[in-house]
């Protein structure tokens, strides 16, 4: 088979944008290549072609619990492997662990009677006067002043992702929308194109009531 051929069959770039994942390697001689092999062509699109007169498995995984627990075998074989890659929404995933951990996170994910249990936190609002954003306080005071208590109300909303959570920074005054920072944050952090993730779950869900002291 040419390369021309294999290229009508399954672009993996033009793939990726159709699949949860695309994974490309060669023929190893690896003991894990036959379980590597028989793993993939059970994915939703599987194809083999020669090029450079030694065989390589283009396999496309779906959407899916069972194409995602694929794809995690598959990527525990083959690591270390030369010439494999991996692709997703039209670009080369470099970092073969992160791709790992976030098919990890979406099967969990599946396993949930809700999955937005799984992936959604939900915050105060970052934006708030009235949330310290350390999550800690404390003063000092020379001098003792009259205080006021009163109750304040603070929005409450919920962000997409759990896992990007804990590695997301949210910027204030800047001119793109908080949803785009967001999907933005999780191309940079590599879990953007995880079946679950969508920015625009970045919404209000209620309120919260709190007392506050003012001091005159």
């Amino acid at each position: 088979m040419s390369n021309k051929s294999l290229t009508k069959r399954i672009d993996p770039f033009d793939a990726s944008l159709k699949f949860l994942l695309v994974i490309v390697f060669p023929k190893s001689t690896s003991k894990n290549f036959p379980l590597a092999v028989s793993i993939s062509e059970g994915a939703e699109q599987f194809a083999v072609a020669e090029i450079n007169g030694k065989p390589t498995y283009f396999v496309c995984f779906g959407s899916n619990a069972s194409d995602a627990g694929r794809a995690l075998a598959v990527l525990d074989y083959v690591q270390g492997w030369k010439g494999v890659q991996i692709f997703s929404k039209g670009k080369v995933l470099q970092n073969s662990y992160i791709v790992s951990e976030v098919l990890k996170c979406y099967m969990e994910s599946q396993s949930c009677r809700d999955y937005t249990a799984h992936c959604l936190v939900i915050i105060d609002d970052p934006f708030s006067e009235e949330v310290d954003s350390s999550g800690l306080s404390f003063s000092i005071s020379i001098v003792e002043k009259p205080s006021i208590k009163k109750e304040v109300e603070i929005d409450r909303f919920s962000f997409p992702c759990a896992r990007l959570f804990r590695r997301f920074r949210f910027q204030k005054n800047h001119p793109a929308s908080t949803e785009d920072l967001i999907q933005a944050g999780a191309v940079s952090q590599g879990c953007d194109w995880c079946p679950n993730f969508d920015s625009d779950n970045w919404k209000k869900v209620g309120v919260k009531k709190v007392v506050k002291e003012f001091f005159e």
